[in-house]
């Protein structure tokens, strides 16, 4: 990944954005856990861990192969603990192929899990954006199931959901599944209140794009200059998802330089900064439009287990089964 020409890329667009993915160095991912655990509306953490632990005999498939287990976008791997933990009950040892944006928190959360479980996990992380790990899937041979946690997946443009997807199914075989989790919340206040809650712990989550900006790129953007706002925009159309759009808006006039990029950018007051590309990030969806977005990656939605307020499906899908 171009950072430098995906970063210039979206200061100069109209809109101008900085990609969802940018706020996730050491500290962003930090962040992003104290969001988890701290923000009482953000109901995503909760409902899912909910059906983790009380679904996760369900979801793993009865397999008496050895698996290599996936983690795309892993975090700290917390949610993946669950998978790792029962799959070791019926093997030995298995592989772990945690792949992560920020090398740095991959490589301590890494060491944290072999101290941890030891030889019983071979650890194959990959540094790297979600198409540098689904390619070197390519080359991992056998049985995989491959999770996609915490919400991850619906950060991304929906036309990049539809790519991934693509690209995930190739690198399936009959006996392989992916499992994600999938927001599936539709009452606005809801969803705004999560995503900008207001005791502010997620602004240091989001303002951690200018701050990293700052710092790597020479900028000097004053993060009290923006005004935090959500906005969720709801559709129930089959080939398409409900959004939030996640931006600053400009209290003022300002003129800024990023020597680092070799640009300078003006915002106009009231002018909005989006902390995302697209049209928003953080899609919420109905189960049609899941089915939908399976099979345009020709994949099956064969089941999937919410919690009680349904908040939170995580799905099941696997690739077609040919008849003989």
């Amino acid at each position: 990944m171009d950072t430098e020409a995906a970063l210039r890329e979206g200061l100069t667009s109209t809109p101008k954005y900085i990609p969802v993915w940018y706020r996730y160095d050491k500290a962003g991912s930090i962040f992003n856990d104290r969001c988890l655990s701290d923000n009482t509306y953000y109901y995503f953490y909760s409902s899912e861990m909910h059906i983790l632990s009380n679904k996760i005999k369900e979801i793993l498939p009865d397999v008496s192969e050895v698996p290599h287990l996936v983690d795309m976008g892993s975090g700290n791997s917390e949610k993946t603990r669950g998978f790792i933990d029962s799959l070791l009950v019926n093997h030995d040892t298995i592989t772990y192929i945690p792949v992560d944006i920020s090398k740095d928190f991959l490589a301590e959360t890494s060491e944290q899990l072999s101290v941890i479980y030891g030889d019983r996990l071979n650890i194959k992380s990959i540094p790297g954006d979600y198409d540098v790990g689904i390619e070197q899937l390519k080359d991992v041979a056998g049985l995989k199931i491959i999770t996609w946690l915490g919400g991850g997946f619906q950060n991304q443009r929906y036309q990049d959901q539809i790519r991934r997807l693509q690209m995930l199914s190739k690198v399936m075989t009959e006996k392989c599944c992916l499992i994600i989790s999938l927001d599936i919340t539709q009452e606005k206040k809801q969803v705004e209140n999560a995503y900008l809650d207001p005791t502010g712990i997620s602004a240091d989550l989001y303002l951690n794009a200018i701050t990293r900006l700052n710092k790597e790129y020479g900028s000097d953007i004053n993060t009290d200059s923006l005004k935090l706002e959500a906005e969720y925009i709801q559709t129930k159309t089959p080939e398409d998802t409900s959004y939030v759009r996640l931006f600053g808006t400009s209290l003022e006039p300002q003129q800024h330089r990023i020597p680092g990029l070799g640009i300078a950018i003006n915002l106009a007051k009231d002018e909005r900064l989006y902390f995302h590309e697209g049209k928003g990030v953080s899609c919420k969806y109905t189960i049609d439009q899941i089915k939908t977005l399976a099979a345009s990656a020709e994949l099956c939605l064969e089941n999937y287990w919410t919690d009680p307020d349904q908040h939170v499906a995580v799905c099941y899908f696997a690739t077609p089964k040919t008849t003989s």
